[in-house]
């Protein structure tokens, strides 16, 4: 079982290196217009909710993420944590990416736009950098970029770690049933255990918080 940063989980922050000779996963079909739904459970209780939107126009596909989470202890809020993401790819390729999520009273931004020379132009409340040219933001949905430098959607910044296949594996589905999906491990600065379909579509993902709760996300 995976040990995950909370907030590293919430946001999806993974960038991976080093991980060329590992078996690579083909990009997630994006279906046109089409809508995905997971449910996130803590310690097998409920959590929040995550959705992906898919809205294809031509070779320009729009990928809106929306999730949100939160936590009571006595009837009172203890966590509270939105996130909004909107990714804009063209033929299969990374274009830009707009974001805004609230921890609690921390709020963050990202914005990330393919510059002219091919660098990814990104801004947030730290201020402007570069990410190389083959980076995509980790928004889970997309298996296909694990093995390429992969950036924050929450706030911008790149991290390094390793992905690695561990084969086909069963994963419970947000209705309870099993189903086979490929399992890919993410180990490094943080860990996460991800499952995806033949069609390299997000099944979702179980890992285990620094309080040693439990965290899964089901594709519903």
């Amino acid at each position: 079982m995976a040990v995950l940063d909370r907030r590293t989980l919430i946001a999806g922050a993974v960038s991976l290196a080093g991980a060329g000779a590992l078996p690579r996963l083909a990009l997630a079909a994006m279906p046109a217009n089409g809508t995905y739904r997971y449910q996130v459970l803590r310690n097998g209780k409920p959590f929040g909710n995550y959705s992906l939107v898919f809205a294809t126009a031509g070779d320009s596909t729009t990928v809106t993420t929306d999730v949100a989470m939160q936590a009571k202890i006595a009837g009172l809020t203890v966590f509270n944590y939105r996130h909004h993401c909107e990714e804009i790819w063209k033929a299969g390729r990374f274009q830009e990416m707009h974001s805004q999520s609230q921890r609690d009273s921390d709020k963050d931004f990202c914005t990330a736009v393919r510059g002219t020379s091919g660098g990814i132009n990104i801004t947030n409340k730290s201020g402007p950098l570069i990410a190389p040219p083959m980076a995509n933001p980790y928004t889970h949905w997309n298996g296909g970029v694990l093995q390429g430098p992969l950036f924050n959607p929450e706030n911008g910044s790149m991290l390094r770690l390793t992905a690695q296949s561990m084969g086909h594996e069963p994963f419970v589905m947000g209705n309870g049933a099993r189903a086979t999906g490929l399992h890919w491990a993410v180990r490094g600065e943080s860990e996460i255990d991800e499952w995806y379909d033949e069609a390299g579509m997000w099944m979702g993902l179980k890992a285990v918080f620094p309080d040693k709760s439990i965290v899964e996300y089901r594709r519903l």
